[in-house]
């Protein structure tokens, strides 16, 4: 038997601070989109940036700050053809070519060539820069700020978006981020802010730090492989990249970023439940719409699994220890189908449960996003209802490899139509349905139930890849050319 990797310690002072947390004691947020507009300049603003960005090491309570390059911004940015020749192909080519469309499901609707950002038709995103404030007055003051701090050397090319934390739930109305990957190794662990929820529990979310952090042991043992530069004087704050001959590691403690900006349906999701509701009523089968949405969801709106509570809404999350294998194999709790189920299978097999818990490790991110637009609190119909108001989710997570983790879950997870032995279904929730409408099974006894119809509740309407260096890669890209 093969020995398990030494771990070597993780070094939190030297990773961005969304590796860390996702900032729910900060709970506004804005999304600055950014071109280079000067390269020296630009260099010269991240510089000064660079000793107020975020870390892992320390928890910001006045303001956080992150910053993320795209292979354009760092090409802008002035960054040698040897060392841009090192990143991944995904990060090369971007989020919005035809092959990643079709693997991620940016087709029709979705198509990047209606995206409000990250598109074709737009303009090249080069830097992302987000902040995160305790209220909206220090937001503010806090951009105001950082704006004047980069103007000449960066120029916003989309107007800012901004994130807010509530209380944990996305806008449909159910608590999203309950189930995140925990980092062997990590310095502490702590309940989940926004939403409330304890810590999960080790045996199904721990994965090796090389599955998220550059340059550390990923869950097959070998160092997750990120962008190297030449080994210069210029470089030599950078560890050496023992894969390649007189390189260092650009990539050490960083890790890559995903972007998506998803446009939620919420008066058309709640008015598909409803009319759920009453069809399967018709047919002798008494489920309410909140049943219905959970169902679809895998949890109820607190965040509780329907595998621990399947009859009814505790009201807080509970416990997130539960596996499909011995609980649910059949779906009867939470459907086979689920968004949870699809998203994160666990140990979901009739007969290798540890197996597919190990495969299902192999392919986690770590989620950092927030809602944005105004929730939609009245019922629909109701004359006070902005139901055409812009809201939605702006999905954030980090990996360390684009094709075997976040690409695989849309792919093979999400939008897999054989998911788990099912025909012709995708996710009920965030899948592309066709234009007939999607179907999905909710197994029951004596004999399953099956919700057609479904329309697509989610757009993709903006997106793209990023590189989030670790701080002292930032310095280096500060100092280029000096």
């Amino acid at each position: 038997m093969a020995r398990p990797p030494v771990m070597p310690p993780l070094e939190t002072p030297d990773m961005q601070g969304l590796v860390a947390r996702a900032f729910g004691q900060l709970p506004v947020a804005r999304y600055l989109l950014c071109a280079v507009a000067d390269p020296a300049m630009a260099r010269r603003w991240l510089g000064a940036a660079s000793p107020g960005v975020s870390t892992a090491a320390k928890r910001d309570e006045r303001c956080g700050l992150i910053v993320a390059f795209t292979y354009a911004g760092l090409t802008a940015l002035g960054l040698q053809s040897d060392a841009l020749a090192t990143f991944p192909r995904p990060l090369q080519e971007g989020m919005a070519t035809a092959h990643r469309s079709r693997i991620l499901g940016d087709v029709d609707r979705n198509d990047p060539a209606g995206w409000r950002w990250g598109g074709p038709a737009n303009p090249q995103i080069h830097v992302l820069v987000v902040i995160y404030a305790p209220d909206a007055a220090e937001l503010e003051r806090e951009y105001t700020e950082r704006r004047a701090a980069f103007e000449g050397g960066l120029v916003e090319v989309h107007p800012p978006i901004d994130g807010l934390l509530k209380g944990g739930s996305e806008h449909f109305g159910f608590a999203d981020g309950l189930s995140q990957p925990v980092i062997k190794g990590w310095p502490r662990r702590t309940a989940s802010v926004r939403p409330a929820a304890p810590p999960p529990p080790i045996k199904w979310e721990e994965i090796n730090p090389g599955e998220i952090v550059l340059g550390y042991p990923d869950n097959y043992g070998k160092p997750a492989q990120g962008p190297t530069v030449a080994a210069d004087g210029a470089s030599r704050s950078l560890p050496a990249a023992p894969w390649a001959t007189k390189r260092r590691h650009l990539g050490h403690n960083g890790s890559f970023l995903v972007f998506r900006q998803l446009a939620q349906d919420v008066g058309g999701f709640r008015r598909h439940l409803g009319a759920a509701s009453q069809a399967l009523a018709a047919r002798g089968v008494p489920l309410s719409p909140e049943k219905v949405g959970a169902k679809m969801v895998g949890r109820w709106p607190s965040g509780a699994s329907l595998v621990v509570y399947p009859d009814a809404d505790p009201g807080e999350a509970g416990t997130n220890d539960f596996g499909y294998h011995e609980q649910d194999q059949l779906g009867s709790r939470c459907p086979l189908g689920a968004h949870v189920r699809r998203s994160n299978p666990r140990d979901s097999s009739t007969e290798a449960p540890d197996k597919a818990l190990a495969s299902t490790k192999n392919h986690r991110v770590l989620r950092r996003g927030r809602p944005y637009g105004r929730p939609l609190v009245d019922p629909p119909g109701h004359p006070g209802e902005e139901e055409g108001a812009d809201r939605g989710l702006l999905f954030l997570c980090l990996n360390s490899d684009f094709e075997r983790q976040f690409e695989f879950i849309q792919h093979t997870w999400l939008g897999n139509p054989f998911f788990s032995g099912l025909y012709g279904e995708v996710d009920p929730v965030v899948g592309q349905q066709s234009r007939q409408g999607g179907v999905y099974t909710v197994p029951e006894a004596p004999v399953r139930r099956r919700l057609t119809g479904i329309p697509s509740f989610v757009t993709t309407v903006g997106g793209a890849y990023f590189f989030l260096p670790g701080i002292r890669a930032l310095e280096y890209l500060a100092t280029m050319g000096d």
